[in-house]
Parts: structure tokens; sequence; C-alpha cells
């Protein structure tokens, strides 16, 4: 521990870091970053913002910056205006000064909607990935990009190559799901891939691209819960998987099932060794037995520092996730214990989102909750009475000005009846069992 930065002084100057499509690798961008770095008056104030819309710059200028000392926000490409307004509010909030380590601000949605950063520093992110790599044997962790690196999920792969000598390729998406697969050279301890339950959906309908992810050592999926159908599908093709259980928060995986166990129909995740799991009543935080199912709580050495510009209580993380563990002390995750929705990997919440429907005027009641998609895990669904009669398309015009992509209904579910509790308020389990059976 404690050597992450060290490690990636060094292999900023070698081509640790590729892209899959056209062979570049990272080292201009990362002397043209140090260059800039070394020329600013100080690492004091503010995290630097990285927003290069190239990958390999991205990733060049983030690590160089992190290297340098600097702290260090990563920004999503696709905030609204208002978004990006918030991210700018917080980098500047003040929030003690600058100095070793530095720190790194990731992006989550969190469970209260609001755009907010986990903190990590260069220890927490090289414990998740050093627990990573004692969990597939101890060879150096090679990864096939296909995450965003503004993602914890999509960064972490940068991490752990920089920390365990393995190399990383950036590939692009859509190329991929197109259906051009980058050829996989040959390397010590084999390739491993992250998923989305989505991507993993798209690709397990071609068989070339099964075929291609047959090739990797390990494949990672998480981001999203994923539904039985899907990974059955994925167990009939023998692929790889290694479900696993991460957040933000604890700098990506926190608990995964090894691929065997997947293959073999096996239930529950293992905690990676860094980490420690304990399943707590929701209503008053006792521990409870194997078996019983109540709200997850995590002790590990890769946890956040809090979510920026504040710290977070010291001990374990409190999640919001429900989820029961076995006698052997494997995980099994169930879903939220709030209102959050998790679909494709993006975490929304319903507040927000019912809150820019009411401002289109069209609805005189609107509910959003999330309902399961074998594609996204969860989809965005807005309930509303029937007799309300908008115009969606119009409606969506004015979401699209207002909301992110992943924040946007999937599925519009219009009641002859709204349902409602004898005091009068809106039903939600009635509402959630009529949504669930139009679709």
């Amino acid at each position: 521990m404690g050597t992450l930065l060290a490690c990636a002084a060094r292999r900023l100057t070698t081509p640790a870091v590729r892209s899959a499509d056209t062979g570049a690798d990272w080292r201009d961008h990362a002397a043209r970053a140090a260059a800039a770095l070394a020329a600013a008056a100080s690492p004091a104030g503010a995290p630097l913002a990285i927003d290069a819309p190239d990958p390999l710059a991205y990733a060049a200028h983030a690590i160089a910056a992190l290297v340098a000392g600097r702290d260090v926000l990563l920004c999503h490409p696709h905030w609204t205006a208002a978004e990006r307004a918030t991210a700018e509010r917080l980098r500047r909030a003040p929030a003690g000064a600058a100095g070793a380590p530095p720190r790194l601000l990731v992006a989550t949605g969190g469970s209260g909607g609001a755009l907010r950063f986990a903190t990590h520093t260069p220890d927490t992110l090289e414990a998740a990935a050093l627990a990573l790599q004692s969990f597939t044997g101890g060879a150096p962790l090679n990864s096939l990009c296909l995450l965003p690196l503004h993602h914890i999920g999509g960064f972490q792969q940068l991490v752990r190559a920089l920390a365990t000598g393995g190399e990383l390729l950036l590939a692009d998406w859509h190329t991929v799901a197109a259906g051009r697969c980058p050829a996989l050279p040959s390397v010590a301890g084999g390739w491993m891939l992250s998923l989305v339950p989505a991507q993993l959906q798209r690709l397990l309908g071609e068989p070339a691209a099964c075929a291609w992810l047959r090739g990797f050592a390990l494949i990672l999926l998480g981001g999203a819960p994923a539904g039985a159908a899907l990974l059955e599908r994925a167990r009939a093709a023998r692929l790889p998987l290694a479900v696993s259980y991460g957040a933000s928060e604890f700098a990506a995986a926190l608990a995964v099932q090894p691929p065997a166990a997947f293959l073999a129909g096996a239930d529950g995740l293992r905690p990676l060794p860094h980490a420690a799991l304990r399943i707590l009543d929701p209503d008053t935080a006792a521990p409870l037995p194997p078996g019983a199912l109540g709200r997850i709580e995590a002790a590990a050495t890769s946890l956040f520092l809090g979510y920026w510009p504040a710290p977070r209580p010291p001990g374990p993380f409190r999640t919001e996730d429900l989820g029961r563990l076995d006698s052997a002390g494997n995980l099994q995750v169930v879903g939220r214990a709030d209102a959050a929705i998790n679909t494709g990997g993006e975490k929304v919440h319903p507040a927000e989102i019912e809150a820019a429907l009411r401002a289109t005027g069209a609805f005189s009641e609107v509910l959003v909750l999330g309902l399961p998609d074998p594609r996204w895990g969860e989809c965005v669904a807005a309930v509303f009475p029937a007799a309300d009669a908008p115009d969606l398309a119009a409606v969506e015009r004015m979401l699209r000005a207002a909301l992110s992509p992943h924040k946007l209904p999937r599925r519009w579910c219009p009641l002859a009846t709204w349902p409602r509790t004898p005091a009068g308020k809106t039903d939600r389990a009635a509402l959630r069992r009529a949504a669930s059976a139009l679709h």
C-alpha cells in the first residue's frame, strides 16, 4: 500500500495505456499534462476538473494531476448546464487545504438524487485494486475498458493496471456494440472486462460477440441489478462472469462471485479480502443473523472519505442497499432500502424527475418509480392519470432540456384510476402493482 502514485509516475512514460482502436498510447498526453502542471503556480486551490473528450487524454491528465499532488474532479461529458453549475459550485467549496495525499472526486447520484462527489485518495483506490488482484490470484490486472473513465467502474480499471503492473486498453463501446470487437494481445494473466447488464444484454445477442467474450479471463458484471434470465443466458453461453457488488463509495467492487461459482449455478458474492460486511436491521441498526434481510453495512480499506467537501464519520459505511449474508458469509444483494432507481449503472432519484414532470404542467398527478427491465436492470417509469392525456412528445422535449438522458422516463404508464389510501394520499404499493400490470 502507499505505492500507487510512485507506480503511476513511472508508468506515465510507458505505453501502459493504449487505444484499442488506433494503437496510440498516452505518453504524449501525459507529457503535455505534466508540463502544464509544472508551470502552475501551486497545487493548492480547488480540485482540477478533468473533462478531456479523448479517453487517452482524460486518463493521462487525471493521473498526471494526482502524481503532481493536485486534487482531481472527474467530469461527466453529458452533464446538463444545471449539473455543471452544481459541479462547479462543489468544486470551489472550501474543503481544507489541499496536500498529501491528493484526493479524487467521483460523481455519484446517491440516494438523494442531487449530484455529489465521493472523495477518495490514492490509498483507498489502491486498496480496492490490490484486493481484486488477490481475489483473482495475484497476476497483473489487464483490462479492456468499455466503461467511461468518469465513472468509478471505468477509472478503477486504470488504477488496477497502474497498481498491479497491468495494461489498459481503452475501447469504444459503440464500436464493439456494432460488432467490431478488438483483438486481445497475449498478456500474462489474461484480460479482464467490466460490463453493466445493458451491455451484456446487447452482446449476448451476437454469436461472434459471445465468442469474443469467452476469450476474457474474467468479466466483472456490476453497476445495476442483473435479471435472472440475463444471467441464465450468460451461463448457457459459458461466459466467465463475475457478478459484483460495488459503488463509488467503495472504489468499485466490494464483493464478487468467482466465475467458477457463477458457471456452477451457485448464489452469493464473496467479500473481497479488504472488506467486511454486516447486515443490520433497517429500523434499529442491530446486527442480523445469517439469512436475515437487512441493510448492508461495509467496512473496508477502500471506503471513501466522505461526500466532498464534508468528511464522513469514521467507521463502517451504512449503505441504502438491502441484502443478506449466508452462513458462509456470501452476500446476496436484494435491492434498495430507499427509493433510488439504478438504471443501466446510473443511479437516479424519483423526486428529481417528478419535479421536472410537474414543471411541464401536463399532469394533475405524477409518480416516478423503477420497474424491472431485462436490459437496464430497472427502467425509469412515469405513472399518471390517463385522464390527463398529456402530449408526451412535448413533455419529452421539455424534459431533455432539464434532465440528463439516463433520467428520462423510458415507460409511460397512464392509469384509469388513481389509487389512494384512506387518508387520501397516493397508495404507492397499489400504484406500483397497477403500473407493473401495464407492461
